[in-house]
């Protein structure tokens, strides 16, 4: 299993925020560090939130899956596999 090279958990509500630029229609979320030399864990963050949607999706069809239990084909979790695989390589920042 990869290491995961952000702000290390748990996160709370207090340590997430979040701007939103009016103009553009842009959103963004971020981890608060006090230290701006560690840069690298901040783009970790960035990865990390960048992926969550991905990596919900991947949980939610994986739960599902495993909900069902026998009734679910061998290419459906493969599918399933897939799509955690691509979250996890976007959250890492490896994509």
């Amino acid at each position: 299993m990869k290491e995961f090279k952000g702000t290390p958990g748990p996160w709370t509500g207090k340590d997430v925020g979040i701007c939103r630029q009016d103009d553009a229609g842009l959103q963004l979320g971020f981890v608060m560090t006090a230290d701006e030399n560690r840069r690298d864990e901040c783009a970790a963050n960035a990865h990390l939130i960048a992926a969550a949607p991905e990596l919900l999706e991947a949980l939610q069809l994986a739960q599902k899956a495993m909900a069902e239990g026998r009734n679910v084909t061998y290419p459906e979790w493969y599918g399933v596999i897939n799509k955690a695989r691509a979250a996890i390589t976007k959250a890492l920042g490896e994509e």
